[in-house]
């Protein structure tokens, strides 16, 4: 045991054995300097951890306490040890990782059956969060890796790769607004609208296109959950304004159809996979970082790093 002291595994093995002869036996070395060692812990505690008797030592409650914390660190050890072991292999590890709200639905599942095809011993923590939030998380050391859309400030994160991403319109299955070749904001007046909550980045997305217009959406629904917009469109319950990496993976073909909308004034968001400047990932980590760079360049094609 590297971190546990020499009075801890002494102590340990006399509440084991039942007796200093037994523990120092097991130890292989003199009882004198298992006594010893009990003796001076109890003289600077100033209180006994022992009752000694004829038929041998029995802790006191004092004593039975420091049993029941050794006995907790020594478990803590094994873990650390059994976690370090699996960071030095790249066998394991937890990797925890920040998304967007709509990365959850597709990116990181199919992310993560590749990654434990592979590498069975990683788990994962997963936090959905805002783009802000994400940030915060990176330079604070609670997650290892995120993906996210436009942070509003990369200080103090570095960023492994992007893709870019468009405002449209996810509408049900061969619906009206799919015969016209260049769809226009306008062109869905008067369709129920299926839009992301006022407290996403998504939604202010949505107000800066409509900034300065006289057009009034008819909003039947709204929520901060991208999967939630995409079935209601699946239902056909009417058309979902929103970006084509947040639609992707979450319909098949037959389902819904995304069109992109063309106005100029709409500008293109970054989906980024970002670290923590400087931060060096543990072989685990650096794995799945390096699988999220493939699924960018194979699903979105159009990896800018």
């Amino acid at each position: 045991m590297v971190f546990m002291s020499k009075f801890s595994i002494y102590f340990n093995e006399v509440i084991r054995r039942g007796s200093i002869r037994k523990a120092a036996e097991h130890l292989h070395i003199a009882a004198s300097a298992v006594d010893r060692q009990i003796l001076n812990a109890e003289e600077v505690l100033g209180i006994q951890l022992f009752d000694r008797t004829p038929g041998g030592l029995r802790p006191t409650a004092t004593g039975e306490m420091v049993a029941h914390q050794i006995a907790r660190w020594i478990e803590d050890e094994a873990s650390l040890s059994r976690h370090m072991d699996a960071l030095r292999n790249a066998r394991g590890g937890e990797v925890k990782i920040a998304v967007a709200d709509g990365l959850a639905v597709n990116f990181i599942p199919s992310a993560i059956e590749r990654l434990h095809a592979r590498i069975p011993g990683l788990r994962f923590k997963i936090t959905v969060a805002t783009a802000t939030t994400t940030a915060t998380l990176l330079r604070s050391g609670e997650c290892d890796i995120a993906v996210t859309f436009d942070p509003p400030s990369f200080a103090g994160l570095s960023v492994e790769a992007e893709a870019l991403s468009r405002l449209g319109v996810l509408v049900p299955f061969g619906h009206p607004l799919t015969e016209i070749a260049n769809l226009c904001v306008s062109d869905c007046v008067g369709y129920p609208i299926i839009a992301p909550d006022p407290s996403t980045a998504l939604w202010q997305l949505l107000e800066r296109l409509l900034e300065g217009s006289s057009l009034s959406l008819d909003v039947i629904l709204n929520s901060n959950n991208i999967a939630l917009l995409c079935d209601m469109v699946k239902k056909k319950i009417g058309i979902a304004l929103m970006r084509d990496l947040d639609a992707f993976g979450n319909y098949r073909n037959d389902e819904a159809v995304f069109l992109m909308l063309k106005e100029t004034k709409v500008s293109t968001q970054k989906l980024s996979l970002i670290v923590a400047s400087g931060r060096v990932l543990f072989p685990g980590a650096n794995l799945v970082l390096q699988e999220f760079k493939n699924i960018f360049l194979d699903r979105y094609g159009n990896i800018l790093l």
